[in-house]
């Protein structure tokens, strides 16, 4: 019998909090999220926390109630200040990977989303409104093979967009 703990994360947003879709299961995690892909001038906008050291595509925790469409959208403006649009699905992920030392089980929605506004440059940094634990840039296309990006799948598959959604399992790869 395994006994489980289901954590949703809060965050305060004003006066009520959200609930984030995050399952501890001991010392494993099963996690909802989805992340967003915007391509200006043959490069791609990611984030780094600058506690890791790797980069990732911009997104987050699905939150209960919300569809992964709304919380690409959502993550957009809580982390660059602008209003996206969720395009088209690219990919669902089922991302097996470690991190922090926990097992995690992911599904991923990932995106291509539009700057709706058009406020994004396609060079350069970005200043982000929730503060300076994450650096935005923009990154070429060319040269993302050479960077560590997680899920490691990434610099291949952002070199040719699918046309239609593509179902993907993944395992992180461990050297």
């Amino acid at each position: 019998m395994v006994l489980v703990r289901f954590t949703l994360f809060g965050k305060s947003r004003g006066v009520a909090a959200v609930e984030d879709l995050t399952i501890e299961l001991g010392e494993r995690v099963l996690n909802c999220r989805t992340a967003g892909i915007v391509i200006k001038d043959d490069h791609v906008l990611l984030h780094k926390n600058k506690k890791e050291p790797f980069w990732a595509l911009i997104g987050g925790r699905i939150q209960l109630g919300e569809d992964s469409a709304q919380a690409v959208e959502r993550e957009f403006k809580e982390e660059l200040g602008i209003p996206a649009k969720a395009q088209r699905l690219l990919w669902i992920v089922e991302n097996f990977f470690t991190y922090r030392d926990r097992p995690y089980h992911e599904y991923c929605f990932i995106y291509l989303v539009k700057d709706v506004e058009d406020r994004l440059l396609g060079t350069g940094g970005i200043v982000s409104p929730e503060g300076c634990d994450f650096s935005y840039e923009w990154i070429s296309l060319a040269g993302i093979k050479e960077l560590p990006l997680r899920p490691d799948f990434l610099p291949e598959k952002l070199a040719d967009l699918p046309a239609v959604p593509v179902h993907l399992i993944h395992r992180e790869r461990t050297e």
